[in-house]
């Protein structure tokens, strides 16, 4: 799990939101009525995507391009429902297709000025 504070995305350049974020997540979050909460939790989905594929094998070398790499490999787009949904793209994808993982679920809440989530893959 991992719990960033809303207030790091109030004032968010544009090189960090697109480095980080892909345009539909942007459209999504600037259209929420809670932008920075919206982008907070984003990235507390993308971090625990982050987490909980490392920890599908443990044992394995690290393949991850270190903490300096753009998350926008990795996006949570909306289901019809309303529930998030995990979409990778470049390495993001080609790390989970080494690993074997076939599917992501994620959850997302806000915690007064923070936001969680929590990641699970098979």
């Amino acid at each position: 799990m991992f719990v960033p504070p809303v207030r790091t995305f109030e004032h968010a350049s544009q090189t960090f939101l697109d480095r980080n974020f892909t345009a539909a997540e942007q459209a999504y979050c600037q259209q929420s009525p809670h932008t920075a909460a919206s982008f907070a939790g984003r990235w507390a989905a993308k971090e625990a995507v982050i987490k909980a594929i490392s920890s599908k094998s443990p044992d394995a070398r690290n393949l991850w391009l270190g903490s300096a790499a753009p998350l926008s490999d990795i996006e949570i787009l909306r289901t019809p429902s309303g529930a998030p949904a995990v979409s990778l793209h470049g390495h993001a994808k080609a790390v989970a297709a080494t690993l074997g993982i076939n599917e992501i679920k994620v959850s997302i809440s806000h915690v007064t000025d923070h936001a969680v989530a929590q990641a699970v893959t098979r």
